[in-house]
């Protein structure tokens, strides 16, 4: 797994790569935080390059969501896979976390 953060018009981009799964979620997490607990934050995850997410980091997604939300920002998630929409599809956060 391999984050890349950049910030663009207000937009900060979290793009993603590899796998997160039960080993990298925790690494995951550790670098999105210090983004996701600003003020007023609009967070935008681009999954084109992640291959697989674990429920354990679906659970890290809804943290992180929470967190931008209760700080007056939004977080969406970007570009994803076929593989890893089906994940979301199953688990009914398709609507919540996808941005169209």
């Amino acid at each position: 797994m391999k984050t890349t953060i950049t910030e663009k018009e207000g937009i900060i981009t979290i793009a993603v790569s590899g796998e997160l799964d039960t080993d990298t979620t925790q690494a995951f997490r550790s670098e999105a935080e210090p983004v996701t607990q600003r003020k007023g934050v609009n967070v935008e995850l681009d999954f084109t390059e992640l291959e697989y997410i674990s429920s354990k980091a679906l659970r890290v997604l809804i943290s992180l969501q929470q967190q931008v939300i209760a700080g007056g920002g939004t977080l969406k998630v970007t570009n994803v896979q076929p593989a890893v929409q089906e994940v979301f599809d199953m688990t009914g956060l398709s609507a919540s976390l996808i941005k169209d």
